[in-house]
């Protein structure tokens, strides 16, 4: 019994490395442009977790925050983040999506299938942060927090949004997808709101979070400027 426990373990612990491996080969690359814009790209794949996969096709916003830290080799810290939001509007019949960088724009998409999403997710390509010195030797590190939203959840948090930048509270959701995508067409240029927002508002709500070290792209397109 002892030697079967013992080789129990050894398959335990082969798994558990080999997993390890693998969650670190699949990590998120990252390039810093002449700029000092990092552009953040190939997210794994959590779309299909099971743990955030049923939450996509409940009709409400499903949240995505990135939070972001680069470490210069001085130990100097940069950080940043941005927002992916996701909500299936079954009337419709399709998905639409939200991503927020730290450059304050919003880039938007109408999906028709879970495989025109998955493929709309691993070519995202976002800009995380700004001021890094180009050329240097940045340690990346990403955490993403997966956010599913009640609808009681996404009235408050609309109202919170709106609250904060002085505006008036959206419609609360219905079946209309122009009311329902109201907080996504409200998103500021002013990168504080945001992380206001991700610190504050949602984290709390948090399902699951993911974190890497991210790994510089050698052969990517930088960020525009």
């Amino acid at each position: 019994m002892r030697s079967l426990r013992l080789a129990l373990c050894a398959v335990l612990a082969s798994a558990v490395l080999a997993a390890g491996a693998a969650s670190a080969a699949e990590g998120p690359l990252f390039t810093i442009g002449r700029d000092g814009v990092l552009l953040l790209g190939a997210l794994p794949d959590i779309l299909s977790r099971p743990e955030v996969r049923p939450h996509l096709a409940t009709g409400l916003t499903t949240t995505f925050a990135l939070r972001v830290t680069a470490t210069d080799e001085t130990g100097t810290k940069t950080r940043g983040g941005g927002r992916i939001d996701v909500r299936w509007e079954p009337w419709d019949e399709v998905f639409f999506t939200a991503a927020l960088g730290a450059d304050g724009r919003a880039r938007r998409e109408s999906l028709p299938s879970l495989d025109r999403l998955a493929a709309w997710w691993n070519s995202l390509e976002i800009p995380a942060a700004t001021g890094l010195a180009p050329g240097g030797r940045w340690t990346v590190r990403v955490e993403v927090n997966v956010i599913p939203f009640s609808a009681s959840e996404q009235r408050d948090t609309q109202r919170w949004f709106s609250d904060s930048l002085g505006q008036a509270p959206p419609p609360a959701p219905s079946a209309s997808s122009q009311e329902q995508s109201a907080a996504a067409r409200q998103v500021p240029a002013n990168g504080g709101v945001l992380d206001l927002l991700i610190a504050t508002s949602i984290k709390r709500h948090s399902l699951i979070s993911f974190n890497w070290t991210a790994l510089p792209r050698t052969h990517g397109r930088e960020p525009s400027s």
